[in-house]
């Protein structure tokens, strides 16, 4: 897609990227989500696209990249009853020869930011966060993503404890990697929950800030 990024080339080729693409990735929608759920029971896993398969066509109205399609392949499994982009979820990547897996929140809505803001300003709820990443981020190659603004918000305290985690204006923790040698067998649902099962922690604790909204 990268060298033929067309809709002409494209059509030609549909029906390669359903047989080699689409199809793999709605069995592993499947097979990963039912797994997931032993971590996170109310999981969604929805092979659909526009649930948790993103489209493949790049919505060029307002980017300033007019290619018709995107190069990266992104599956989402999201907890809870809200869209899916407002839910903190478990988000798989593969672009190129890098395959990126995350879990979080990747943009705070108005009523989110509150929400966390006050948990995270919370004594015993940032403890508990301060833990949480800690405790993800020994594994040295899982790094945290979100930090957003250079200064803490007006209203609290820049001294606080565990003020760095209000610098945030979304908050996910990833892991970045060549594309492993599991992706080309069945044993990537596997090493796909092992590395989600590491991250499964700050995911319980943004399910449970959003279940306080």
């Amino acid at each position: 897609m990268a060298k033929n990024n067309s809709k002409n080339w494209f059509e030609a080729h549909r029906d390669d990227y359903e047989e080699y693409v689409m199809n793999p990735a709605r069995s592993f929608v499947v097979t990963l989500g039912e797994r997931l759920r032993k971590i996170a029971p109310g999981i969604n896993a929805d092979p659909r696209v526009n649930k948790s398969l993103f489209k493949i066509h790049r919505d060029t109205r307002f980017s300033k990249e007019k290619t018709p399609f995107k190069t990266n392949l992104g599956i989402l499994f999201w907890e809870g009853d809200l869209p899916r982009m407002e839910s903190s979820g478990f988000y798989f990547h593969v672009e190129g020869k890098k395959m990126m897996l995350a879990t979080g929140i990747y943009m705070f809505q108005k009523a989110h930011l509150e929400a966390y803001r006050k948990s995270v300003a919370d004594k015993k709820l940032g403890a508990s966060l301060e833990k949480v990443l800690k405790n993800t981020t020994r594994d040295k190659k899982i790094e945290i993503g979100g930090k957003h603004y250079k200064r803490v918000p007006r209203g609290f305290d820049p001294d606080y404890k565990h003020a760095r985690y209000l610098l945030h204006n979304r908050l996910y923790v990833y892991r970045n990697s060549p594309i492993p040698k599991e992706f080309y067998t069945p044993k990537l649902v596997d090493y796909s929950l092992e590395q989600f099962r590491k991250m499964a922690p700050l995911h319980r604790w943004l399910v449970d800030m959003t279940e306080r909204m």
